[in-house]
């Protein structure tokens, strides 16, 4: 039997691509060249201008990354592809992080993108500008369509993640301000994927419920990136189209999103937006106070003021009689020192008479009457009420007697013979 050393003769030569005889396949060469690059060629950023964007049904995104002298294949997935606030144009210049890879299949060399950031904020504006757009075209900026918020709510909702810091600080200004508040948290994410998703089912679900006066939507400080969630179309409509009025407080007082500017109020801080809702219970004790002070001491000025006007035609109707009786002497008296003496006979006849008719109308005069203990009735301006006719039952007159007068209430009338 030959030896080892004979077989190894008779042994087919090993693929090592050297000859045409050792020759290997297209598949090993496209996975060897693959491990070489998964072992020596990491993940890299790299610079270039946006070509050929497509988008796949399933969400893809591919594209061509060029320069002024050569061109790679990119493609981005749909599971990375949502970070994205929107797709840039074509001659967009953008930079990509990811790893070189060849895809076997097809021999075909590309980079699988897992970030894509355009210069400055590049990508972040063109979104929101064009979202903007869209809803300033539609009337959702329009200040006009803003509603407003409810003096003193009973039931608000709050519509943020119970993680957050936000909300402690929405619950601690609620609770201080106004503590008859009735507090509904709708817990929901408020940043990454779905997030926008997550809101707008918050959103739809408070303003399903009865007797909610208020919401607000918040969450504290972040990126861009943190917060473009609440810059995305779902979110945005779903602030719209909320049948409660919504306050809006997004991030810090510089950051703001589209979700704010569509909000009836936006507030710059979570504990400014609880402000807004809830009215401080200090400060209406203290309009309360002020308005009871005000109003008791309107209620006395008034009632001052009718008493006086009472004591004033009061007093004018036995003066008035007094005046003209007074008036009429001194006339007569005038006369007579006028005349001569011959006439003053006369006068003196005619003087007796008046006093005469002076005395009958002092008989006559209400003071006598009053005197011998009768009364007068008069309505509240001081006209004599002389007939039953005069009185309805229930309305106040005066009965002036001797020595003052007394206030009165019609009960009920009775006719009857003088």
């Amino acid at each position: 039997m030959p030896g080892d050393g004979q077989m190894a003769l008779f042994e087919p030569p090993r693929p090592d691509g050297r000859s045409p005889e050792t020759a290997i396949s297209v598949r090993a060469l496209n996975h060897g060249t693959q491990r070489l690059l998964e072992e020596h060629v990491p993940d890299v950023w790299v610079r270039g201008e946006v070509a050929n964007w497509r988008t796949s049904s399933r969400g893809h995104r591919y594209f061509t990354l060029r320069d002024d002298a050569a061109q790679v294949d990119c493609v981005l997935f749909a599971g990375d592809a949502w970070r994205l606030p929107a797709d840039p144009d074509d001659g967009t210049e953008v930079a990509v992080f990811g790893r070189p890879k060849l895809y076997e299949a097809r021999g075909r060399f590309q980079v699988v993108v897992r970030r894509l950031e355009a210069a400055g904020e590049g990508l972040w504006r063109l979104a929101f500008e064009r979202l903007r757009r869209v809803l300033e075209a539609e009337g959702l900026l329009e200040p006009s369509r803003k509603r407003p918020l409810p003096r003193f709510p009973r039931r608000v909702a709050v519509v943020t993640s119970r993680d957050g810091a936000a909300l402690h600080d929405v619950l601690t200004v609620l609770r201080r301000r106004s503590p008859w508040i009735d507090i509904l948290v709708c817990d929901c994410r408020v940043q990454g994927e779905g997030a926008a998703i997550e809101i707008r089912r918050a959103l739809t679900t408070v303003g399903r419920l009865e007797r909610i006066d208020a919401v607000i939507l918040t969450r504290g400080g972040g990126s861009t990136e943190d917060l473009w969630c609440f810059n995305e179309e779902v979110t945005v409509r779903a602030v719209a189209a909320c049948p409660v009025p919504v306050v809006c407080a997004i991030g810090h007082e510089v950051d703001v999103t589209l979700a704010e500017l569509v909000a009836d109020r936006r507030a710059p801080t979570p504990s400014v937006a609880a402000e807004l809702v809830a009215p401080d219970v200090a400060a209406l004790r203290e309009r309360l106070d002020g308005a009871s002070l005000a109003l008791a001491r309107g209620l006395r000025r008034s009632v001052a003021r009718g008493r006086e006007r009472l004591d004033r035609h009061a007093r004018e109707l036995p003066r008035g009689v007094r005046v003209a009786l007074a008036r009429g002497r001194e006339r007569v008296g005038r006369h007579a020192r006028g005349l001569p003496r011959g006439v003053r006979s006369a006068l003196g006849r005619a003087r007796g008479r008046l006093g005469s008719v002076s005395g009958r109308l002092d008989a006559l005069s209400p003071l006598a009457t009053l005197a011998r203990g009768y009364s007068v009735a008069t309505d509240l301006e001081g006209a004599l009420l002389a007939s039953v006719e005069r009185f309805e039952p229930g309305s106040p007159f005066l009965l002036r007697v001797r020595d003052g007068s007394v206030d009165a209430i019609t009960e009920r009338t009775m006719r009857g013979d003088p």
